[in-house]
Order: C-alpha cells, then sequence, then structure tokens
C-alpha cells in the first residue's frame, strides 16, 4: 500500500473473464458482457481508502448528499487500472509478496450485481479493513451489475470456473506465497465452489502455496448441491468457512426463484456438513437486505481477522457453539452492529 497525505491507496491485483470497455485504462475498466474467445485478463487497479474510513463502509458520492467530487480522501474509489501481460502481472505479484509484511495473498470472488469498479473497492475495503498485509486479490467474472440481470449472471458465474482455476493455479504455484486464502461472496459461490471441484493440485509445482482458509460467505448456491459437492472440495485446503443468516432477504427472493433452499441460508435448513465450519449469522444486525455482512458488519470482519490467524471458531471472539442433529456449528451471540 501507498500512503498519501489523508489516504492509502491499495493496490488490487486482479484476473477477470470479463470483455475490456471500449477505453482502456478509463472506468468502468471492464464490462459486464463475457471476453470471447474466453480468457483471463490480468492488472493492477488502484483503490484510495481515506484515513478516517470506518470499518464496514464502503462510501462512495452520493448525489443526494450533494457529493460529486471523486474524492480519495473521503471515498473508497478506484482511482485508475492497468493491464498488464500474464509475466508482467506475475512478476509484480511475486515483488510485493517477498518484499511485503506478510507473504500470503487473499483472493476476493464478489457477488451478483456487481460491476468491475465496485468489485476492486470492495476487495481493497475488506483487505484494509482485515488488517490484511500481504497481496489483495480479485477474481472478477462477468456480472452485469444490473438487479435485472440475475438469470445472466447466474449463467456466466457457472462459466466462469475453468479460468478461475487457472487463476488459482497461478496464485498457488507462481507467486512465491505461503499460502493463499480465498472469500467469495453470494453467487461469486458458484465459481468458487465449482472451481474447487475439480481442482488438480497435484499438477502444481513442487513448492507450491497451500489453500489455507475458504470463506464461503451468503452462498447463493443450492443448498443440497453444497452439501453433495462437500465431500469434493473439503480436502482442497486446510479449512472451510461457510457464513449463513436466516435474515438475508437475497437469499430468500433467490430461494422464491430457485424453488429450493440456498446454502447461505440458515434455520431449519442450515448447512452443516462433515470439513465445513458453519457459523450462524443471524442474531446480527446485517441491516435492510442483510446480504452483504461480510463486508458491512464489524463482527463478521471481525471474526474473519481472527480466522486469518487462528483458524478455529473456539478461539475466537463472539461465538458460542451450537447443537443440531447434523452436527456443530456456531452461532454469533446477539451483539448490534
Amino acid at each position: 500500500a501507498l500512503p498519501h497525505a489523508r489516504y492509502l491507496e491499495i493496490p488490487v491485483f486482479y484476473a477477470t473473464d470479463r470483455a475490456p470497455a471500449a477505453e482502456p485504462g478509463q472506468p468502468p475498466f471492464f464490462t459486464g458482457d463475457r471476453s470471447e474467445p474466453a480468457a483471463l485478463r490480468f492488472g493492477i487497479v488502484k483503490v484510495s481508502v481515506p484515513d478516517d474510513h470506518r470499518k464496514g463502509t464502503l462510501d462512495k458520492p452520493r448525489w443526494w448528499k450533494l457529493q460529486f467530487r471523486q474524492d480519495p480522501e473521503k471515498f473508497v474509489l478506484a482511482l485508475g487500472a492497468v493491464s498488464l501481460e500474464r509475466a508482467e502481472f506475475v512478476a509484480r505479484a511475486r515483488e510485493l509478496v517477498s518484499t511485503g509484511v506478510l507473504p500470503e495473498a487473499l483472493v476476493f470472488v464478489h457477488g451478483y450485481n456487481v460491476g468491475f469498479v465496485d468489485a476492486a473497492r470492495r476487495t481493497a475495503q475488506i483487505a484494509y479493513d482485515l488488517q490484511f498485509e500481504g497481496l489483495p486479490m480479485l477474481y472478477s467474472w462477468a456480472s452485469e451489475g444490473a438487479a435485472v440481470r440475475y438469470g445472466v449472471d447466474r449463467g456466466n458465474a457457472q462459466f466462469s470456473p475453468p479460468r478461475f482455476q487457472q487463476f488459482l493455479a497461478l496464485a498457488l504455484g507462481e507467486l512465491g506465497a505461503s499460502c493463499v486464502h480465498a472469500i467469495a461472496h453470494s453467487m461469486g459461490n458458484e465459481v468458487l465452489v465449482n472451481a474447487l471441484r475439480d481442482f488438480d493440485a497435484a499438477a502444481l509445482p513442487e513448492g507450491a502455496a497451500r489453500l489455507d482458509q475458504i470463506i464461503f460467505a451468503a452462498p447463493d448456491i443450492d443448498a443440497q448441491t453444497f452439501r453433495d459437492l462437500a465431500a469434493k472440495f473439503t480436502t482442497r485446503a486446510k479449512r472451510f468457512t461457510l457464513y449463513a443468516s436466516s435474515r438475508d432477504m437475497a437469499l430468500l427472493a433467490s430461494q422464491a426463484i430457485h424453488k429450493y433452499p440456498r446454502a447461505g441460508q440458515a434455520g431449519e435448513g442450515l448447512v452443516v456438513v462433515d470439513g465445513v465450519e458453519t457459523i450462524d449469522a443471524s442474531q446480527l444486525d446485517t441491516g435492510l437486505m442483510s446480504h452483504s455482512y461480510i463486508g458491512d458488519h464489524t463482527s463478521i470482519l471481525s471474526d474473519i481477522f481472527y480466522l486469518l490467524r487462528r483458524g478455529h471458531p473456539g478461539d475466537r471472539f463472539g461465538l458460542v457453539e451450537m447443537a443440531s442433529p447434523l452436527g456443530r456449528y456456531w452461532a454469533f451471540v446477539p451483539q448490534g452492529k
């Protein structure tokens, strides 16, 4: 990160299978279309985080507040992006990993209705709020960034796992990191889960990094499909954590569309499977839609902070062990936002 007078500039290393925008280097940088032919593009987005940033916020100018200036001293903004060839991307990432405080990488996979710029902003905000001193990375699949394009986004998320596997292999095998963590939100879990299912770690070079913490946040994926696939992907990393909530209105709407419960919903259908630590966040006040708590709620961010450092839920604050017919899980104690 590069300090400025009143804000920090965070380099987010990205890979995407989106089609580039008409004007390279200018927002929105990439469109909501798939690249044709399907291919990965690499680069770095510079994102500002103000010195007075409040944990769990993703502030940007709001017209109803008469805020029109893109001021990095006040807002989390994508200041610019540079596209890189694969070799240059790897070289720059390796340099930061080797000279940084923490030789680890954190990959964020965004959800539905998220454009490239907002995905980069969220990646930087989460990394900053987690006080993550390794390499922040974004995998951005071709979400159209429009609420009415849910079906298109679903298809694009299902299209993306082969490219994400390539990116994951690069992150593990070529950056010199000791380990790689991954967080997927909402429909981004469609990408992460299906990539992990078929990921061939044996093909990685000797000395490759290990997959450490895998976090499924409010996953918008069929709950039974998640249960069925768990046995196939839970050997791929050190630890898996699922955050779910019965307050999640977005997943309730998704269930109405698909008929069947989603893996990120709590209540009677809470997903509890071997190899995955399930965290029920229903007791937290997570806002109107209660869906973006992975980046918005300070208790969730604090839990992930300790998860990346301590691992086991029993060693973290604010969680109580619960029992169910399917096995144990963990729940937040009520404490507000």
